[in-house]
C-alpha cells in the first residue's frame, strides 16, 4: 500500500475493486472463446488447462465482486478487512493474469498466423482493461500486467523473424506505457478521493475548533442507537466572559481560545460522543447511550472542570467560567429540537445564577424507571 494513502483513502480505493463485473466477464468470455478456437485448431491439452484455469478463475473473481459489492452496501469496512479484500481480489486477478499470459505464450509457439492475431487482441486487451479498471491498486494492477505480458513476450521473441521482433517490441512498449497509465490513473483517482473526503469534513466540522457542526450534529443524533432501555442526553453550554477576553486581549486571543476549548472538547468526547460548536462561544456534547441519570450529571462535570481550568494564551494565563444546562431522554423516542430547547432553557437559567450546572428534563421521563431498566 503507497504511504501517501491514509486509512479512509485506502479502504475507498479498495471498495472499488467490488465494480468491475462486467470488464471480467468479458474476459472470462474472450480467454474461453479465443482458448478453445486455439485448442481446437492445435489439440494441445495446455491449451485446454488454460482456458479452464482462466474461466473458474474469472467465475470465481466475479463471485468475489458480488459478495464485496454486497458488504460494502451494509458495512463500512475496517482497514484490516479492506486488505482483506483486496488480497482476495488480487489472488483471483493473478490467476486471470496468468491464464491469459500462459495462453498467449503457448499460442506465439506455435506458427498459426491467425491464433497469433487473437493472442495479440487478448494480450492487449487484458491490459489495456486492467489499466483502466483496476488501476485503483496500482501494485495489483501492475503485477498482473507483468504476469500476463512477460511470458508472452518471451515466446514472441523465440518464434524468431522480423514480425516476431517487431512485435515483441510493440509488447515491450506497450508494457512500459500500461504501467505510466496505471500510475498516473491511481494519482488522479487518490486526488480526486482526497480532495472528496476534504469537502466532506469541511461540510461537517467547523474550521477554527476543528468541532463538529450543526450538521454534523443532527446526523449524529438520527443515527444513534434507540434502545429502549438506554438515555441520550444533550450538554449546551456557552462561555462566562468571553466578550471580556475579546475587548481585554483582542479577537486574536479569543480565537486562540475557542481553539484551545475545541482541543479540550475532543478530548472528552471519546469515540461515541460528538462534540459541537454551534456559533460564537456556544457549544453542545452529544452523549448518546447514556444507562443512568448519574452518568450524564458526572459527564456535565467532568466538561465543566475541564474548561475552567486555566488556559495560556499569548502568554497569559486566562480562564473563563461555564454555564452549561442538560437534558435526557430515551433514546428510543428522543427529538433533537425538543432537547436543544431544554438544555438551552437550563443553560441560560444557571447563566443567571453564575455559571455551573443545571438540568432540565420533561416531565414525562421517569428516571425511577429508566435506572431500573439500565
Amino acid at each position: 500500500m503507497p504511504s501517501r494513502e491514509t486509512d479512509e483513502v485506502f479502504k475507498i480505493l479498495v471498495s472499488q475493486l467490488a465494480y468491475t463485473k462486467m470488464p471480467t466477464s468479458v474476459m472470462g468470455l474472450t480467454i474461453t472463446a479465443i482458448g478453445l478456437f486455439a485448442y481446437d485448431h492445435l489439440g494441445s491439452i495446455e491449451l485446454l488447462l488454460s482456458v479452464v484455469t482462466g474461466c473458474a478463475a474469472s467465475v470465481a473473481k466475479i463471485g468475489l465482486m458480488m459478495a464485496h459489492h454486497r458488504f460494502n452496501v451494509t458495512k463500512r469496512a475496517s482497514v484490516e478487512q479492506a486488505v482483506r479484500w483486496e488480497i482476495l481480489h488480487a489472488l483471483l486477478t493473478f490467476v486471470v493474469a496468468g491464464s491469459v499470459g500462459w495462453l498467449a505464450s503457448l499460442i506465439f509457439l506455435h506458427r498459426d498466423l491467425s491464433l497469433q492475431i487473437l493472442a495479440t487482441g487478448l494480450l492487449f486487451g487484458y491490459c489495456a482493461g486492467v489499466s483502466s479498471r483496476i488501476s485503483v491498486r496500482p501494485y495489483l494492477a501492475a503485477t498482473a500486467i507483468a504476469i500476463a505480458a512477460i511470458p508472452a513476450i518471451i515466446c514472441t521473441a523465440l518464434a524468431g523473424g522480423s514480425a516476431h521482433w517487431l512485435l515483441t517490441a510493440l509488447f515491450a512498449m506497450f508494457l512500459v506505457a500500461a504501467m505510466q497509465s496505471i500510475w498516473h490513473a491511481y494519482h488522479i483517482s487518490t486526488r480526486q478521493i482526497c480532495l472528496r473526503l476534504e469537502m466532506e469534513y469541511q461540510a461537517r466540522h467547523d474550521p477554527l475548533t476543528g468541532l463538529h457542526n450543526r450538521i454534523a450534529l443532527i446526523e449524529g443524533f438520527e443515527t444513534r442507537g434507540r434502545d429502549e432501555d438506554t438515555l441520550i442526553c444533550i450538554h449546551c453550554f456557552d462561555l462566562d466572559g468571553f466578550k471580556t477576553v475579546n475587548d481585554r486581549f483582542g479577537h486574536l486571543v479569543g480565537d486562540e481560545l475557542l481553539a484551545a476549548i475545541g482541543k479540550r472538547l475532543r478530548e472528552l468526547q471519546g469515540p461515541s460522543n460528538i462534540a459541537v460548536r454551534m456559533g460564537g462561544d456556544e457549544f453542545v456534547m452529544l452523549q448518546p447511550a447514556v444507562r443512568s441519570p448519574a452518568e450524564a450529571e458526572a459527564f456535565a462535570a467532568e466538561i465543566l472542570n475541564a474548561l475552567r481550568m486555566p488556559y495560556i494564551l499569548s502568554g497569559k494565563p486566562i480562564t473563563v467560567g461555564i454555564s452549561l444546562g442538560y437534558t435526557l431522554e430515551r433514546s428510543a423516542t428522543a427529538d433533537l429540537d425538543a432537547m436543544m430547547r431544554l438544555a438551552d432553557a437550563a443553560s441560560y437559567r444557571v447563566k443567571r445564577q453564575g455559571g455551573g450546572i443545571d438540568r432540565e428534563v420533561p416531565q414525562t421521563l421517569n428516571f425511577s424507571a429508566v435506572s431500573s431498566a439500565a
